[in-house]
């Protein structure tokens, strides 16, 4: 019973510099779990390329760490995640020019606990990012 209420605690109360103390108990519960679950599809889908700590890969592959464009296109990120992009891009003040693959089998669910794990991670703090989010994001891909 103790154990259980400390894994209650601290699924709540986790890491508060990147849940917001406006957030509900039950929103707090489910942003954690969202970041839990992000964090294991990171590792497996993403991780390789822009590496377990979000740092990228020199000048090859840019860094998710302290990233405005996760935090200031959403949809976009949705759709690169999803379709891959290929092309010239800009992150970080740096210009970065690769083909990154899409993820096609990854669910509106996954993408969406993905970009917020990745989004409150390393500098980076968006919030939860919902399934229905992906969901109408995915209607701006092209």
């Amino acid at each position: 019973m103790i154990l259980i209420v400390g894994v209650v605690f601290f699924i709540a109360c986790g890491k508060k510099n990147t849940e917001s103390n406006e957030l509900s108990f039950n929103e707090k519960i489910k942003l954690r779990q969202y970041k839990v679950q992000g964090e294991g599809l990171y590792l497996m889908h993403c991780g390789n390329c822009h590496q377990a700590d979000g740092s990228g890969l020199g000048r090859l592959i840019p860094p998710l760490d302290k990233n405005t464009t996760i935090s200031n296109n959403r949809n976009q990120i949705m759709c690169v995640i999803k379709y891959g992009m290929e092309g010239p891009l800009k992150i970080n003040g740096l210009e970065y020019d690769g083909k990154m693959p899409g993820n096609a089998e990854l669910t509106n669910l996954e993408i969406a606990e993905i970009i917020t794990f990745v989004g409150n991670s390393w500098g980076n703090s968006i919030g939860i990012v919902l399934s229905s989010d992906v969901e109408k994001g995915m209607l701006t891909c092209q």
